[in-house]
This record gives C-alpha cells, sequence and structure tokens, in this order.
C-alpha cells in the first residue's frame, strides 16, 4: 500500500508541477491548489487502483503533492516573468519564460517516470518542494522585514 500511495504521490506531483507552470502567475495560492487538486487526485487514484488498493488515500495524496508543487512551480514562474519583464522595456503583460516551461514541463516527465520505477522517490521530491517552499517564504519574509525597519 505504502508504495502505491508513492507512485501516486509521484504522479500527483508531476500534474502539479506542469499545472504550476501554466497558471497566471496573479492567481491565488488558494487558488493554485483548487485548480491542481483534482489532476492529483486522479493521477494518485489510477496509481493506486492499478495496484488493486483502496482509492481513498488519492484524496489527501493528491491534493497535498499536486498543490505543493503548484504552488512552488507557480511562484518560482513568476519570479522568472518578473525578471524578464523588468529586463524588456514596454512589455504589456509577464509571461512565464519558454525555457522556464521547459525545464519543469522535463522534471514533471523525470519525476512522473522515477516514481514509477522507484517509488519511494516520491518522497525525496515532496522534501524538497517543500524546503524550497518554505525557504522562499523566509527570504520574503526576511526582505518585507527589512522593509518595515527603515520606516
Amino acid at each position: 500500500m505504502l508504495l502505491a500511495i508513492c507512485q501516486g504521490l509521484g504522479l500527483a506531483i508531476a500534474a502539479g508541477l506542469i499545472l504550476g507552470v501554466v497558471f497566471p502567475p496573479i492567481m491565488p495560492t488558494w487558488g493554485a491548489v483548487a485548480g491542481a487538486a483534482p489532476l492529483g487526485v486522479l493521477a494518485a487514484g489510477a496509481a493506486l487502483n492499478g495496484a488493486d488498493e483502496a482509492l481513498w488515500p488519492a484524496l489527501p495524496v493528491g491534493v497535498i503533492g499536486a498543490g505543493l508543487a503548484a504552488i512552488v512551480t507557480r511562484d518560482v514562474a513568476s519570479g522568472a516573468a518578473r525578471r524578464q519583464q523588468d529586463g524588456l522595456t514596454g512589455a504589456a503583460e509577464a509571461q512565464v519564460p519558454s525555457g522556464v516551461t521547459l525545464i519543469v514541463v522535463l522534471a514533471a516527465v523525470v519525476i512522473a517516470a522515477v516514481s514509477l520505477v522507484l517509488k519511494p522517490f516520491s518522497l525525496v521530491v515532496l522534501v524538497a518542494l517543500a524546503w524550497l517552499w518554505i525557504s522562499r517564504r523566509r527570504r520574503a519574509e526576511r526582505k518585507h522585514e527589512g522593509l518595515r525597519v527603515l520606516r
């Protein structure tokens, strides 16, 4: 059962990565989770169903895996779009650079493929995504904290 859940988690993370880079940068965090969760639940459910296991773990696994992956990917992609827009003059709207999209999609394919073969790999990816999300939030808080000191 644990290996099937790990496999479902890997597929849900891959789905969340792809959706996170497609979502617009202005989408709120709850919107990214709500948008990625159904596909993550379906991916996790497919893995559990393929292993003839109970389907109820697909709900939390799919929501957590796809939601976290979508949040992190959307934040990273929006940061790349902001940096690209700052470099361009007269740009009307920030768009995610195609190189970032390509890298994220390739990472999602690799994560899905490795999760199908080496099932606990998805746990490592989940921890890495959580660490990246926490470190980005801390960095953003420090930046705003420094601005408050200047007032």
